[in-house]
């Protein structure tokens, strides 16, 4: 059983943006986590869960080792994951902790961690229902540190997008309120390969704008046809082709599947991002891979050196809509996560970001 703070009378039952948190991490109990020493988690209650399932929390992971004794004075780093997916980058925390940063990793809601007996794993059908997840950690973050820097990573870059737009709308619409408070703390945004435009085909992009509403509205249970390529999952971990031992449970090399309202939900989030009526007011770091490779064959040099799950040149095409000023890096040869290529790779992704943040952030 994992240590909990309970938000559910607080923030669960109005707006995300409009309840001000006064706890902050100094004051929450971390529980040994499965990444190892140094690392502990805390469940945050969330109360009712909008989509009728049992009661959502999102998980907070820190890392913080023994010898941080400067831990609360560091500027904060916030990680959210993507779709089927968890936080469990570990060197990533140990590489941005030696530079003078504490690292938190989020998962949110009915995912990794925060995964309850009777829910759908991964499931929302609004993704603006993330946006409470964000706000609770982002809030007890910015209690204890300085600021806090977003990273979202694909389904999640684009939630972190929309979440820091909305409360930069809030905080112009209310100055003195506690979104103001809390964007005024955001100091940057950093995007890694976010979901950003439909990377499919046109017949397949007919269905989920024109065809699949209209379905979902009328049988909600229905699962999108066809499945997920698993050929991403057997790349990476590495008990196929891959380099990483995560949690299979917890992110298994075929994602699980996913109903017709999922995939809605990310298309309105999208095309609301597209309108260009939202900018996340803080700056702004897109990383993504040099070109996409679509497979449903054996894993290839092209399959481990290409993002095979999104387009980079989409992510390139609507980045501005984030932010006009948007710094914008091309890595060669990264994959989907570009935290997860290559060593060379994510090791000049991992310098790349550190000398932005080093810029843009301490």
């Amino acid at each position: 059983m994992g240590w909990v703070t309970n938000f559910s009378s607080t923030i669960s039952s109005i707006s995300p943006l409009n309840t001000p948190l006064s706890v902050s991490v100094k004051d929450l109990e971390f529980g040994p986590d499965q990444l190892g020493e140094g690392f502990g988690f805390h469940y945050l209650e969330l109360g009712k869960d909008p989509d009728k399932q049992s009661p959502v929390r999102c998980t907070l992971v820190q890392y913080k080792p023994d010898n941080a004794t400067d831990f609360y004075d560091r500027p904060g780093l916030l990680l959210v994951h993507g779709m089927t997916d968890y936080f469990f980058q570990d060197h990533v925390a140990r590489y941005f902790h030696a530079r003078g940063y504490a690292v938190y990793g989020l998962d949110m809601r009915k995912c990794g961690r925060s995964w309850r007996e009777g829910q759908t794993w991964h499931h929302v059908t609004d993704q603006s229902f993330y946006d409470l997840d964000i706000t609770a950690a982002a809030t007890v973050i910015t209690n204890a540190h300085p600021t806090v820097t977003a990273f979202g990573h694909s389904t999640g870059g684009l939630n972190v997008t929309m979440w820091a737009s909305r409360l930069r709308r809030a905080s112009v619409d209310m100055p003195e309120g506690p979104e103001a408070v809390l964007h005024a703390k955001l100091a940057g945004v950093v995007l890694n390969s976010p979901w950003f435009g439909l990377q499919f085909g046109a017949a397949t992009r007919f269905l989920a704008t024109r065809v699949f509403p209209t379905l979902g509205k009328l049988n909600p249970s229905l699962l999108l046809p066809g499945g997920i390529n698993p050929l991403y999952g057997k790349s990476l971990h590495a008990s196929e082709d891959g380099e990483w031992d995560y949690n299979l449970e917890l992110k298994p090399l075929t994602p699980r599947p996913k109903y017709l309202t999922w995939l809605n939900g990310v298309v309105r989030s999208i095309r609301e991002f597209q309108s260009g009526h939202y900018c996340t007011g803080v700056p702004t770091l897109l990383l993504a891979s040099d070109k996409h490779h679509f497979s449903k064959g054996k894993i290839t040099e092209a399959t481990r050196t290409s993002d095979v799950i999104l387009k980079p040149s989409q992510m390139r095409e609507h980045a501005r809509k984030a932010n006009p000023d948007v710094d914008i890096v091309v890595l060669k040869d990264a994959v989907h996560d570009v935290f997860l290529s290559r060593r060379h790779v994510r090791e000049h992704a991992l310098a790349i970001t550190a000398e932005w943040l080093e810029e843009n952030v301490k």
